[in-house]
C-alpha cells in the first residue's frame, strides 16, 4: 500500500495545496478510484486520521484521492475559485500523475458533511467524470445549514462564499441536479440523530423521485460526527464496486 503526499503550487489558486492519495500495491495501471472529500475544518489527512482508509483501499483494490479544500465549501468565491481548481486543474493533474482510471464507470466521488455537499455538487455537475456519487451526512440545503443553530460555520464566513441569494440558489444540490444526472448512481447516508437528518430525508424523497432504482438511501444510527462516518465508510466502498 502506497501513501502519497502531493503538494504543488496551483495555477488557479496561486498557492500550494495538498492532496493525499492511497494506492494499492497490485501494480495496476487504471485503478477504480474514489475521490474522498473532507468536511468543514478538515484537510487532506482527515480521512486517514479518523478511519481505516488504507485497509479499505487494500481490501477493495481501490485508489483513494483525498484533496485539501480548507473551508472553501468546494465552491468558487471571490476569495478562492476552488470548484474551478478542482475540476479544471486537480482532476487532470492527479489522473496524469497516478495510475487511476479516467473512465466514469470506475470513478466515484464521496464525502462527509461539507465534503458530502462537495461530492453531490461536483458529482452532479460532472456526470461525464463521475459515474457514482456518495455522501455521508451531506449538507443538502445550504441555506438551512447556515441558519441551523447547530451549524459550526459562522454566518459571516458562510456569507463570504455564498454572498447573494442567487448564489445560494444556483449552488443548492436540488438545483444543480439535472436530466444529465439520470444515469448516475447516487448513495446518501445519514444518522438519525444528525442535526440535518430532516434535510436529508427531504433530499431522499427528491432523489427517489428523480433517480428511482439508481438512488440508494441508508438511514443509520448516529449523529453528525466521525463516529458515524467511520462506522459507515465501508458501505461506500462496497457500493462503488
Amino acid at each position: 500500500m502506497s501513501l502519497i503526499n502531493i503538494s504543488y503550487r496551483t495555477n488557479y489558486l496561486h498557492t500550494y495545496f495538498k492532496t493525499t492519495a492511497v494506492i494499492p500495491d497490485t501494480n495496476e495501471n487504471n485503478y477504480r478510484t474514489l475521490w474522498l472529500l473532507h468536511g468543514y475544518t478538515g484537510d487532506d489527512s482527515a480521512w486517514i486520521r479518523h478511519t481505516n482508509i488504507e485497509k479499505l483501499a487494500r481490501e477493495y483494490n481501490t485508489a483513494v484521492i483525498m484533496p485539501e479544500a480548507r473551508n472553501a465549501f468546494y465552491t468558487d468565491s471571490n476569495f478562492i475559485p476552488y470548484y474551478s481548481y478542482f475540476v479544471d486543474e486537480l482532476i487532470p493533474k492527479i489522473q496524469s500523475l497516478l495510475p487511476v482510471s479516467t473512465h466514469k464507470r470506475d470513478t466515484a466521488i464521496a464525502g462527509s458533511s461539507m465534503g458530502g455537499y462537495g461530492a453531490l455538487k461536483i458529482g452532479f455537475k460532472n456526470p461525464k467524470i463521475f459515474g457514482k456519487v456518495a455522501a455521508l451526512s451531506p449538507i443538502t440545503d445550504i441555506e438551512h445549514f447556515r441558519n441551523n443553530p447547530s451549524c459550526p460555520m459562522a454566518p459571516e464566513t458562510f456569507d463570504t462564499i455564498f454572498d447573494s441569494p442567487e448564489k445560494i440558489k444556483v449552488n443548492q444540490p436540488y438545483n444543480i441536479f439535472s436530466e444529465n444526472n439520470s444515469k448516475q448512481k447516487v448513495l446518501t447516508i445519514c444518522g438519525t440523530d444528525d442535526y440535518m437528518y430532516e434535510d436529508n430525508l427531504d433530499f431522499k424523497n427528491f432523489m427517489t423521485e428523480k433517480l428511482a432504482s439508481n438512488y440508494t438511501w441508508k438511514s443509520v444510527k448516529g449523529d453528525h460526527s466521525w463516529n458515524t462516518w467511520t462506522a459507515n465508510i465501508e458501505n461506500v466502498f462496497k457500493w462503488i464496486q
